[in-house]
């Protein structure tokens, strides 16, 4: 590997250059930051909002339907424990139908709906439905604040090729992936910043070095964009070959920034490849374009990662300089 990569100037991403220790990706696939801090105990470091804002639809769903059924389960055990004759038109002759009615009896007062079949005839039954309701105006008002948040919440959902190929390039070779946009909304004025990270065997540090890009901006991310980076003579990879690059722990790390045309809003994307997801000698296939009669033009992004493999110019790729 030259030894000249390692006399740039480094730039610092925020991941310190003394990381080192394993092979640890410091980005996910899908962009989230592969660093978990400790130190602190949970309450502190725990950010409410932020879990349920980013968590997954599906675990979502289901945290709110557990925290609606357990509530229940818990005031209807206390409606019981208080005694079912306190209410009227509760069966208190079969235990079970006692707590079945109470359950019901809590999720009406929990969302206010209180239908008035059931109704409590003491005051301490009548002050803990008075306290759940309370808890229910409360709770639903901060989940629906959570849900609206997860709806109006500006994102960038952009979709990566699986693998970076080195591919034939005007004369020399570059550094590629593709990008495409799977939403109906439009993303536009669209940048991209591709670092490299590596390890300097000499200093045992990491280093940080941005890659010039053949277009680091587009105005449509319509169809789709490949992202070269020309791999010359002042490029830091030039001369590296995949097992310099495996052996250097090689991460190239993508961020994208555009405007979701939506909300108005500025979005990111984050996402990175290591050295095991490159493809040395290969060519994007190019994507499935059809005209209709209607004017439309139909795109087939299922080919963003589709690739076929061919002959590189050996000196510019598998040369070691020393």
């Amino acid at each position: 590997m030259k030894k000249s990569i390692f006399s740039r100037n480094s730039n610092e991403l925020g991941f310190g250059s003394k990381n080192v220790s394993g092979r640890n990706r410091f980005l996910n696939k899908d962009g989230k930051v592969n660093i978990r801090r400790k130190g602190k105990n949970f309450m502190e470091s725990f950010d409410v909002y932020h879990t349920l804002t980013n968590m997954s639809w599906i675990r979502f769903l289901i945290l709110i339907t557990s925290c609606y059924v357990i509530v229940n389960l818990l005031f209807a055990s206390i409606y019981y424990y208080l005694g079912a004759e306190s209410f009227g038109n509760i069966d208190t002759s079969d235990p079970v139908r006692s707590f079945e009615g109470l359950f019901f009896f809590s999720a009406q007062t929990l969302t206010t709906v209180g239908y008035g079949y059931v109704y409590p005839k003491t005051s301490a039954v009548s002050t803990v439905a008075a306290i759940e309701s309370l808890l229910g105006l409360l709770s639903f008002a901060l989940a629906t604040g959570v849900l609206y948040g997860r709806f109006s919440k500006p994102n960038a959902t952009i979709l990566y090729s699986e693998k970076m190929i080195v591919a034939p390039y005007r004369g020399i070779t570059g550094l590629m992936f593709r990008i495409a946009n799977p939403k109906r909304n439009e993303l536009i004025e669209i940048e991209a910043q591709v670092t490299i990270s590596m390890i300097n065997p000499d200093t045992n540090s990491r280093i940080f070095l941005p890659l010039p890009l053949e277009l680091s901006k587009i105005n449509f991310l319509s169809i789709n964009w490949t992202v070269v980076h020309p791999i010359d003579e002042s490029s830091p990879v030039y001369g590296m070959s995949l097992d310099d690059m495996i052996a250097a722990d090689v991460e190239l790390i993508i961020m994208i920034k555009a405007m979701n045309d939506t909300y108005s809003q500025t979005v990111y994307s984050r996402s990175s490849y290591k050295a095991d997801e490159l493809v040395f000698g290969a060519k994007f296939k190019p994507f499935n374009i059809n005209n209709t009669k209607g004017g439309k033009t139909i795109v087939d992004i299922t080919a963003l990662s589709d690739y076929d493999l061919v002959d590189l110019p050996e000196l510019k790729i598998t040369e070691n300089i020393s």
